[in-house]
């Protein structure tokens, strides 16, 4: 009997024994296993803070110009200008420029040569240094189009618009979407349409693209769904059809105009449809020069988005006026 209790006591001490390693076994398994969720996740953080590092530079600058376009893009060290305005707003353009320490454009683009995109694109190419200048393949009897060509020489180079090319700024890609032709009838569909790419973050540049232009990129199956629209022709009704308009879906839209300028931009049908699809605005006209920042995955403006929806105030008829 004493025998039979002397081993239930080592039975019981070797299971005791036997507990205690394994509990010790799986504390270890719990801290290893602990430490490399740990360790995962702080790769992971770190791995989106270098992702928050890669993509933090874009800048997106839709300049007050009044009745025309000017933007100044910057990412990673590059600056880029869609657009300079009309000959009367060029002095702002270049101050600005230089108030934002900009001696030289990697890319300068001429959308088309109507004298409210291009007036003062001379004057930049005089005044600035520019690795490349883009056009589109479009000619014009018009003295913008000759003092543009004229210029153009001081550039690095030139190169005109096809659909497909592909260009960086910084860490932004930048695809061209039109002109698809050279043979318009309508000046403004010979529009470059550049659609950016910059991380989750992505932005459409129209020029003054009008119906024509916008369903050929539909036709093509461009993908021209963004998170930034800058509304073409200045929010003329001849642009920025329903359908495009749906197949962008913007989040944000921008309206470069001239406060109260003779066309009535922007036209009524456009900003219903804009607010129809829950799009925010931006007005030059009514906010002056506005400015995003994309950090490749969210975007933030400098300003709340504009509280007017109405129509401009010029009657209906001067749209036919060349703008």
């Amino acid at each position: 009997m004493d025998e039979l209790m002397e081993k239930l006591r080592e039975n019981k001490k070797t299971i005791c024994t036997l507990l205690i390693v394994l509990a010790a076994l799986l504390l270890v398994a719990v801290i290893f296993f602990s430490f490399l969720l740990n360790k995962n996740g702080e790769e992971e953080k770190s791995q989106k803070a270098q992702n928050n590092e890669i993509y933090k530079t874009l800048e997106v600058h839709f300049l007050d110009v009044g009745q025309g376009d000017a933007a100044l893009l910057m990412c990673g060290g590059e600056a880029m200008m869609i657009d300079a305005g009309s000959n009367d707003s060029v002095a702002y353009v270049e101050k600005y420029l230089e108030g934002h320490g900009i001696t030289k454009l990697k890319y300068a683009v001429g959308s088309h040569y109507d004298s409210d995109h291009v007036g003062g694109l001379d004057e930049i190419l005089n005044d600035f240094e520019v690795e490349t200048l883009i056009l589109p393949d479009q000619e014009r009897d018009t003295s913008s189009y000759k003092n543009v060509t004229e210029a153009k020489g001081r550039a690095g180079k030139t190169v005109i618009a096809a659909v497909g090319d592909t260009y960086a700024l910084g860490d932004a890609l930048i695809t061209v979407f039109a002109p698809a032709r050279n043979d318009y009838i309508e000046s403004n569909d010979f529009s470059i349409v550049l659609r950016i790419d910059h991380g989750d973050d992505s932005f459409l540049f129209t020029g003054d693209a009008q119906e024509e232009s916008e369903k050929e990129m539909l036709a093509a199956g461009m993908d021209v769904s963004v998170d930034v629209l800058k509304v073409a022709h200045h929010g003329s009704k001849k642009s920025s059809v329903r359908q495009f308009l749906e197949a962008v879906k913007p989040q944000y839209a921008v309206i470069s105009c001239g406060k109260d300028n003779d066309y009535g931009h922007p036209h009524a049908p456009v900003l219903r449809n804009l607010r129809r699809l829950g799009a925010e605005l931006y007005r030059t006209d009514d906010q002056g020069t506005v400015i995003c920042y994309s950090d490749g995955h969210s975007i933030v403006w400098n300003k709340e988005p504009a509280k007017s929806w109405q129509q401009g105030t010029a009657p209906e008829v001067k749209e036919e006026k060349a703008s």
